[in-house]
């Protein structure tokens, strides 16, 4: 059955006057609807931890049946009068029942198209294999069959329905608010603890929400970065992934980073600076690819996610990758996955890493033991280059950065900034699809005047050398060439 009806189905019990004040009913309800694709590894426990986050040492399987007896006698009423004519049934069967088979049911939760009375008398009879009356069995099919053709109806309209579809969304005070390409309103979320840190609200939404077809069913998800308001500009608590449906239904959460012991017990807090999202392929759903840094620290994770939200591998660098992107660099109709930013194990210089998606794996090596992830294998990077720093950079800051890569034409480029606060004082840098440099030059004339306007008083007075510009084509490659430094190609003048 179409997951999005069945969604709708959910919404419209939960948004019912049977469940207005059934608040833990339907949090147990939106529970088991997260879950209904991964039924087999559902819990007691994970409910117990849903339901009830403050009373785990308390609660028990018992109080978990207790509840679902409960959601099912809920239902039961909703369907008497409200979801009479609703198109689906939502069927919470017993899971202590045992079938005619010797078998013991073991799903939470069941959705059916209304009418077919035979399955729902399934999960109510003592015996599971008793059959109506053999007067009755032909209306039944008829019955079966043209509710079925009804349902059919329903689910192709509605999938043929123009719905509204997310298009952007702005933070207002503490609401996240989703809006259509008209500028219309579609839904909102409240934070009451608010967003933060301060650079949260100085981006506002952009940059913390995509809109991605997951599924590829022509439904855009959308993927929302929550970072909630902590004290000063530092981050407390670690950023949340939340994930919704076109209609604002919380589908999941992700939560970045895990304990290191490199840490010497300072706590897990992760920031989220990047998402992209992995076309689907023939042999695989799309996928998600996070980057989350470690606050205040050094290390850096980028985790891959399947749709639902379930981490599937994870590469650790010692540093910031805070910028991401996507693209076939080799032209073989397949990603990689490029990420910029900062190399704490290489003199903190600005860094590239590409990484092939079904390789994402390990830890990068470090040449500063201080600044080496133990534990994790070593990792296998397709490339990895480093930037030299300017005597400006050294003069004035503990390192440069590498921002926005991107593939223009084949041509990979990206800017590393020589100036940190603020940022500017901006390298280009361009290579082709060989990974041959064929650009790097100052942009526009504020990397030169700072230059000279920092260097006028000092002891070491001079203005920018053609030295000093030739070093900037001296890119390091750690991985991925046949020698220490990239190779320059036809530069643009």
């Amino acid at each position: 059955m179409d997951s999005n009806a069945i969604g709708d189905q959910i919404d419209r019990i939960l948004h019912s006057r049977a469940f207005a004040s059934k608040k833990q009913l339907r949090k147990l309800l939106e529970v088991l609807f997260r879950n209904f694709d991964l039924q087999d590894a559902l819990t007691a426990d994970q409910v117990i931890r849903e339901l009830w986050p403050t009373e785990t040492r308390t609660k028990r399987s018992a109080d978990v049946a207790t509840e679902m007896n409960r959601l099912r006698h809920a239902l039961k009423s909703y369907y008497e009068v409200e979801g009479a004519h609703d198109p689906i049934v939502i069927i919470l069967p017993n899971r202590a029942m045992t079938l005619g088979s010797g078998a013991q049911e073991r799903q939470w939760i069941v959705a059916q198209p209304h009418g077919e009375t035979d399955d729902v008398a399934r999960w109510r009879s003592p015996d599971p294999q008793a059959s109506p009356p053999r007067g009755r069995k032909t209306v039944v099919a008829v019955a079966a069959f043209t509710v079925a053709l009804g349902i059919v109806a329903y689910v192709s309209l509605r999938i043929l329905a123009a719905r509204p579809r997310p298009q952007f969304g702005r933070l207002d005070g503490t609401v996240l608010r989703i809006m259509g390409a008209e500028g219309q309103e579609l839904w909102s979320k409240n934070f009451p603890e608010g967003f933060g840190p301060d650079w949260y609200y100085q981006k506002g939404a952009e940059g913390h929400i995509w809109f991605e077809d997951l599924e590829g069913k022509g439904h855009a998800s959308v993927l929302f970065v929550y970072s909630p308001a902590g004290g000063d500009t530092a981050a407390t608590r670690s950023s949340t992934l939340i994930c919704y449906s076109d209609r604002g239904r919380e589908k999941w959460r992700w939560t970045p980073g895990k304990e290191l012991p490199e840490f010497n017990g300072s706590r897990a807090t992760f920031s989220t600076s990047a998402v992209v999202v992995l076309k689907a392929t023939e042999r695989r759903p799309a996928w998600i690819v996070v980057s989350s840094q470690h606050w205040p620290w050094w290390a850096n994770q980028i985790a891959i996610l399947d749709s639902n939200g379930k981490e599937i591998s994870e590469y650790w660098h010692s540093g910031a990758l805070s910028h991401l992107t996507l693209a076939d660099l080799d032209g073989n109709g397949k990603e990689e996955i490029v990420a910029a930013g900062v190399a704490n194990g290489y003199d903190h210089q600005a860094t590239l890493v590409v990484l092939d998606p079904d390789r994402v794996f390990g830890a990068s090596t470090e040449v500063r033991p201080d600044f080496q992830i133990h534990g994790m294998g070593a990792a296998q990077e397709r490339l990895r280059l480093l930037f030299p720093r300017s005597d400006l950079n050294r003069a004035l800051f503990q390192y440069n950065v590498a921002m926005e890569p991107s593939v223009v034409h084949g041509s990979l480029r990206l800017t590393v900034a020589e100036c940190i606060t603020p940022l500017g004082c901006d390298i280009w840098y361009e290579f082709d699809k060989n990974f041959r440099l064929i650009a790097a030059f100052a942009g526009g004339d504020e990397f030169r005047s700072t230059h000279n306007r920092f260097f006028q008083t000092s002891k070491n007075a001079h203005t920018l050398s053609p030295e000093e510009q030739a070093a900037f084509l001296k890119v390091r490659c750690l991985v991925g060439c046949k020698s220490e430094f990239v190779t320059v190609g036809n530069l643009v003048p």
